[in-house]
């Protein structure tokens, strides 16, 4: 049972590493970044895998346990790698990164009105968000403006109030003087009487 383990272990490695090897080939002797980033995302994805899975057998087999990190790095490897080489050829494309010479390009057409598409809706966009700030500067402006009239009538009001105050207390300084003049008036002919 264990030489068979062994054996099949062995063959992962060789299946792994023949991948990898494979797949450095297709990066040096592809000829555009477009079928490149294919032979390394699939390529070393599978041969690393194996080579991970090959891994675990092996430390499972011997006995020194099962390591999950192990398996956690494969299924991070299975979600990364595809992706990226996605990502890096569709901005290779969008970029304009040339085809090879003998690959016809497909999508050309629909690049061109797709393009259109989204400069028609970024214009359009750029318009929204223009007249929504022509908007909120008019905005703001209003109330601006009804706050300075809020505040120029507050203080017309304060002056009107501080101005009959005034008035109110000369009155009352007058009057009193007056009284004060009267009450003199009323002791002088008092004194004069007597």
């Amino acid at each position: 049972m264990s030489v068979t383990i062994e054996i099949i272990i062995s063959v992962m490695i060789l299946l792994g590493a023949s991948l990898s090897i494979l797949a450095a080939i297709g990066v040096i002797r592809l000829p555009d970044v477009y079928t490149r980033t294919h032979a390394a995302g699939i390529s070393n994805t599978f041969g690393v895998s194996l080579l991970l899975f090959a891994t675990v057998g092996y430390f499972f087999h011997t006995g020194q346990g099962f390591n999950a990190r192990v398996l956690l790095a494969i299924l991070f490897i299975y979600l990364t790698t595809p992706i990226a080489s996605h990502l890096i050829n569709r901005a290779a494309y969008d970029t304009g990164v040339p085809l090879a010479i003998r690959i016809r390009d497909q999508l050309r057409s629909v690049k061109k009105d797709d393009i259109k598409k989204r400069k028609n809706l970024i214009i359009k966009q750029e318009q929204l968000e223009r007249a929504r700030q022509e908007r909120e500067e008019l905005e703001d402006q209003l109330d601006w403006e009804l706050r300075d009239e809020r505040i120029e009538e507050r203080e017309v009001a304060e002056d009107v109030a501080r101005e009959r105050e005034e008035t109110r207390i000369e009155q009352e300084s007058d009057d009193s003087e007056n009284e004060i003049i009267e009450l003199d008036e009323e002791n002088d002919s008092d004194k004069k009487e007597d």
